[in-house]
C-alpha cells in the first residue's frame, strides 16, 4: 500500500508560536495510523530528535542555507529540488512565504505583517528591519499563487488574508493550548520576590513593542507601586534587544523590568505559578498562544486593544493602548482594586478554552484538509 509523502517546511520554527504549532503537530504524528511519512524540515535536528521514527525523516539543511539573505535562493531553488527528490505529494509549510512548485502545497499563514499594512510598526521599527520585511513580503505576494490550501488561525486573519489578496475559501484551524508547555515534573526557582509579577514571555521581535515598558516602568516607579515587569528576552536576539536591556540599565529600572533570560521548556509551567498575570502590549499576532497559556493557568491577561487580540482573548482580557504607558499601568491597577472584575475575566478565559480546538483535533483537521487537497489532485 502506497504511504503518501507529506514534506513539513519548519524552516523557521526556530521559538514561539510557529515552534510550538510543529512539536504539537509532530507530537500526534509520531504516533499517527493515517499512512503517511512526514519529511521534516527543522533548524536544527538535534533539536527535534526525540520526534524522529518509522513515519517522520529528520531533515537540516546546511548552515549556510540558514541566512536570511539565502532565503529567495532556497526557497525557489534548494527547497524545490529537494522535495522533488523525496517524491513527496503534498508540503505542509510553515514559512513566511511559500514554496513556488507545482506540487499541492497548505499554507498554515503565520506571519502577521503581511495582513497589517495600516500598523505603525512599519513605521517605527528600524530600516534594516523594514527592508527584511518588506522582502518578505514581495516573495510571500508573487508565491501567494502556489497556494492550494491557505490555512488561518483565526477568523480575523482569515478576513484580512481574503480582503487584502483576494482569496476564497481561506480554511480556519484554530490553535490550542500545547500539549506539553504546561506540563512539568521539575520546579525550578525564578526568584522574583513578592509584589505583583507580570510577565511577557516573548523572544524579542520589533513587534513585541517592549520598548513601551521603559516609561511604563518609570510611571511605576514615580506612582512607587510594587509591580515587576518579567521579560525573557537576550541581548544577542537582536541589535534592539541589546539596546533595550541596555536602557533598563541606565534608567536604573531594574527593580521593575526584570529580564531572567530565556525560558527552558521545560521550566514555563513553574514560570506561569511564579507570575500574576500575562503583560503583552503586542503590535502583531496571528494567534498569541501565550494568551490561551495564560488563560490555562488562571492568570490575568492585559493586552493590546488590537483585533487579534479581541478575537482570541473575548472578554478575558484587559485592554489597553499599546503606546500608552499611563492606560497600562491603570488597567493593571484596575485588576487590583476590582477582584470582581479580575475574577469575572479569568472565568471567560476558560469559556475561551472550552470552545477552542484541543491539539488531537487541530491534528485531525489538519489531516482532513490535506487528504482533501490531494484527492481533488486525482
Amino acid at each position: 500500500m502506497y504511504m503518501p509523502h507529506i514534506f513539513i517546511n519548519g524552516l523557521n520554527a526556530k521559538s514561539g508560536g510557529g515552534k510550538s504549532i510543529l512539536t504539537n503537530f509532530l507530537s500526534l504524528a509520531s504516533k499517527s495510523k493515517g499512512g503517511w511519512h512526514y519529511y521534516l524540515l527543522v533548524p536544527k535536528v538535534a533539536d527535534y530528535q526525540d520526534y524522529s521514527g518509522d513515519n517522520i525523516s529528520l531533515l537540516e539543511l546546511p548552515q549556510v542555507y540558514t541566512k536570511t539573505l539565502m532565503f529567495p535562493l532556497v526557497n525557489r531553488w534548494v527547497l524545490p529540488k529537494l522535495v522533488r527528490k523525496l517524491k513527496c505529494d503534498l508540503i505542509f509549510n510553515l514559512a513566511n512565504a511559500p514554496m513556488p512548485i507545482d506540487i499541492k502545497q497548505a499554507f498554515l499563514f503565520q506571519w502577521p505583517y503581511a495582513v497589517y499594512p495600516e500598523s505603525p510598526i512599519w513605521k517605527i521599527m528600524d530600516f534594516k528591519s523594514w527592508l527584511i520585511r518588506k522582502a518578505k513580503l514581495y516573495y510571500f505576494k508573487k508565491y501567494l499563487p502556489h497556494v492550494d490550501l491557505m490555512i488561518a488561525q483565526t477568523p480575523v486573519m482569515k478576513g484580512r488574508l481574503e480582503k487584502l489578496f483576494d482569496l476564497r475559501d481561506v480554511e480556519v484551524v484554530s490553535n490550542a493550548v500545547s500539549l506539553d508547555n504546561l506540563i512539568s515534573e521539575t520546579t525550578h526557582d525564578f526568584q522574583l520576590g513578592d509584589g505583583l509579577n507580570l510577565l511577557y514571555l516573548t523572544y524579542y521581535y520589533p513587534h513585541k513593542n517592549l520598548e513601551i515598558f521603559l516609561p511604563l516602568a518609570r510611571e511605576i516607579k514615580a506612582r512607587k507601586e510594587k509591580i515587576r515587569i518579567i521579560t525573557t528576552i537576550a541581548a544577542e536576539q537582536a541589535a534592539k534587544a541589546a539596546k533595550f536591556l541596555r536602557e533598563v540599565e541606565r534608567q536604573n529600572l531594574q527593580d521593575v523590568i526584570h529580564n531572567i533570560g530565556p525560558v527552558a521548556m521545560k521550566d514555563v509551567p513553574s514560570l506561569y505559578q511564579q507570575t500574576d498575570g500575562l503583560l503583552m502590549p503586542t503590535l502583531l499576532e496571528t494567534f498569541g498562544i501565550p494568551y490561551t497559556e495564560a488563560m490555562s493557568c488562571s492568570k490575568s491577561i492585559f493586552t493590546s486593544d488590537l483585533d487579534f487580540a479581541r478575537d482570541v482573548c473575548h472578554d478575558a482580557a484587559y485592554y489597553f493602548d499599546p503606546f500608552d504607558a499611563d492606560q497600562i499601568l491603570d488597567k493593571i491597577l484596575e485588576s487590583q482594586s476590582d477582584p470582581q472584575g479580575k475574577r469575572r475575566r479569568i472565568e471567560a478565559g476558560k469559556k475561551v478554552l472550552d470552545e477552542l480546538l484541543t491539539w488531537e483535533q487541530a491534528f485531525d483537521a489538519y489531516m482532513c484538509l490535506f487528504d482533501k487537497l490531494l484527492e481533488d489532485a486525482n
